[in-house]
């Protein structure tokens, strides 16, 4: 709702979509999606055992996915690298699938 501006007036939809874009960790989301033509934008989640991620990839045939992964470990270290590498495989495997069968 928030990229078709029906959320919320239009002003503020592009302000949120501007926060959303300054996503500065590339390395959960972002890495499921490492061609330049792909923009994604999101916002993390995390807590000791929780590490999560929401966002839209948006392609550039113009079509947009919204996307969101969501893990939970009894694991409660801080730097996991190999879970925040599957957000970005997770999201990216759901949105192929979707443009497959679309």
């Amino acid at each position: 709702m928030i990229w078709l501006d029906v959320a919320a007036p239009p002003a503020a939809c592009a302000e949120v979509r501007r926060w959303l874009d300054l996503q500065v960790w590339p390395h959960r989301l972002r890495a499921g999606f490492p061609d330049d033509g792909i923009r994604v934008s999101g916002k993390t989640g995390t807590l000791p055992s929780v590490r999560n991620e929401v966002g839209v990839a948006e392609y550039p045939d113009g079509r947009r996915y919204a996307v969101g992964v969501f893990t939970r470990a009894e694991d409660t270290r801080s730097r996991v690298p190999e879970r925040d590498a599957f957000i970005g495989f997770a999201a990216a495997e759901a949105v192929g699938w979707l443009r497959a069968a679309a």
